[in-house]
């Protein structure tokens, strides 16, 4: 996975995501032929087709250079930063996780996987049984080999009842895991699910070593070994020099989080960090106008939203969500404050980006007629509406303002009480009846609306439930019709933008901000710095 970009202008036109997925097939030995064949198929030329081959395994011959330290600066930490995947929250978390540990799977920039420490992934017909071959040979950082022992106990603590899994709701459906031998594992499933490996791949499935329960330092597979943890301060990593795959090349990370995004930004200009998290948009510009600093921005379905909790009184009233869900000014927040690096929300979390995508769904925007309807309709009066807000993302504080701006026309009484990062993750949200949130984009809608919407999930922030949309959302990873399967999906969509607990009024660009010397970025959709998938890749160009 690499960015090198080459001098060919047909090379050079293609979006990063494109570029990417062209440098994955070359790097994992595609010939001339699949390569030109995946770039007619979207649309290319055979002449062009060529050129770009060619331009890529020429990109990818240039061997990249070792050594050196990078430092990035994510936009938040507190205390509940932790190296057990299984607890991962945070943006920062995962990045961590991916410096640290390996996955059976690795997702990719077109939101597709390929095998990782499962060399070979294996299906039954109907998708309820699978075969995972691990790879022989890799070690963890205290030299221990990885064994299907070590598979069986780290997917074992995301099933059953007690478990303190964060993506539990995931993998709810499989029975069981079994060891076939020291380097097979089948997993056994109770209905269909043809995403497994997909959710596999995400964030809190690392792989970690067989009875690990002290988390405060960690013995992974991963690029990087931990040189120092200190929650809410800082992260730092030092090369594993018997890691399996092609990297690292840096010798050395430091992560850690700064809150305040003026002082991210300055950090970043002044030289004093590589890479930051989360640009301002309003600084786009600037870094653009700056000679060595670059954008790294990632087309993404990733999401702000204020989250009502419909399980209390203060929350709950469908009216009250209603005339917020018609008071805010979507077009607004993409055009003017994410300065075009955004899409239109509407309510639910399945925005374009998803291959499933429900376009039939009527787009709510900015109504004073409507939301006063309702907000009458409501019986609040002037009682005060308090939504706490923090700058999880750009634009997460914005978006209550101009809510609370449009609020005050219709005599609607909203108090936005902001707060810090720090620490924001664990102290106000799952806990406050209203409050911002800040999602990620995940590789599947299933996989998305699992996390966030089924009834029994641990991140259900609106406290939804609802049997009809459940029984869709298990029955949905079966079917194999893509007209009912499109129709299930849209039913989801739709029941969540009627009858759900969220305040979602756009999607939003990984927007972040690199020198230009840091090489190597991934483009995978699912996070900032290129998906959490960089650190094994990245390099410095000194």
């Amino acid at each position: 996975m690499s960015d090198i970009k080459s001098n060919d202008p047909v090379f050079g036109s293609l979006s990063p995501r494109d570029r990417e997925i062209v440098m994955s097939m070359v790097r994992q030995g595609a010939n001339r032929r699949q390569v030109i064949g995946w770039m007619m198929a979207a649309g290319a030329s055979a002449a062009a087709a060529g050129t770009v081959f060619g331009s890529a395994s020429e990109a990818w011959a240039n061997t990249p250079k070792s050594g050196g330290k990078m430092i990035l600066a994510g936009d938040q930490h507190g205390p509940a930063d932790t190296l057990d995947p299984a607890l991962y929250t945070a943006a920062i978390d995962y990045f961590r996780g991916r410096m640290f540990y390996g996955s059976l799977t690795r997702l990719t920039a077109n939101l597709s996987y390929e095998p990782e420490l499962a060399e070979e992934v294996l299906s039954n017909d109907d998708a309820t049984e699978w075969t995972f071959k691990i790879r022989k040979g890799v070690e963890f950082h205290n030299g221990k080999t990885l064994t299907a022992d070590d598979v069986l106990y780290t997917m074992n603590r995301h099933l059953g009842k007690d478990s303190i899994s964060k993506a539990s709701s995931l993998v709810s459906m499989v029975d069981s895991w079994e060891k076939v031998n020291d380097y097979e594992v089948k997993a056994k499933l109770s209905s269909p699910n043809a995403d497994l490996p997909i959710a596999l791949g995400t964030f809190h499935f690392k792989i970690v070593e067989d009875g690990q329960t002290d988390f405060t330092t960690t013995n992974g597979t991963g690029p990087f070994r931990v040189k120092e943890f200190k929650p809410g301060v800082r992260t730092v990593g030092t090369k594993f020099e018997n890691y399996w795959g092609d990297g690292p090349y840096l010798d050395e990370i430091e992560h850690f989080g700064i809150g305040d995004p003026n002082a991210r930004l300055s950090a970043f200009l002044n030289g004093d960090v590589h890479v930051m998290a989360n640009l301002p948009p309003k600084a786009i510009d600037q870094v653009n106008a700056t000679d060595g600093r670059d954008i790294w921005s990632v087309e993404s379905g990733a999401f702000i939203n204020i989250a009502c909790r419909l399980d209390l009184a203060e929350s709950n009233n469908r009216d009250m969500i209603l005339a917020m869900q018609y008071l805010m000014d979507r077009q607004r927040l993409v055009k003017g404050v994410f300065k075009g690096q955004g899409t239109l929300g509407n309510d639910q979390p399945i925005g374009p980006a998803y291959f499933d995508h429900c376009p039939d769904i009527p787009q709510r925007m900015l109504d004073p007629e409507k939301a006063k309807f309702h907000f009458q309709k409501s019986g609040l009066g002037n009682t005060e509406i308090e939504i706490v807000a923090a700058e999880v993302s750009p634009g997460a504080v914005e978006q209550c303002t101009f809510l609370q701006r449009e609020a005050r026309k219709i005599g609607m009484n909203i108090n936005v009480k902001k707060v810090t990062t720090d620490g924001y993750w664990g102290a106000v949200w799952l806990k406050a009846p209203m409050c911002v949130v800040s999602w990620n984009m995940r590789p599947t809608a299933n996989i998305m609306m699992t996390l966030s919407y089924k009834s029994d999930a641990a991140w259900n922030e609106s406290y939804w439930k609802s049997e009809q949309f459940d029984e869709l959302l298990v029955g949905a990873r079966g079917v194999t019709d893509p007209a009912k399967r499109k129709q299930m999906y849209c039913d989801m969509q739709t029941l969540i933008h009627e009858e759900g607990g969220t305040i979602l009024p756009s999607h939003r660009n990984y927007v972040d901000a690199a020198a230009t010397s840091v090489k190597g970025r991934t483009y995978v959709p699912l996070n900032n710095f290129g998906g959490a998938e960089s650190p094994e890749f990245l390099w410095l160009d000194a």
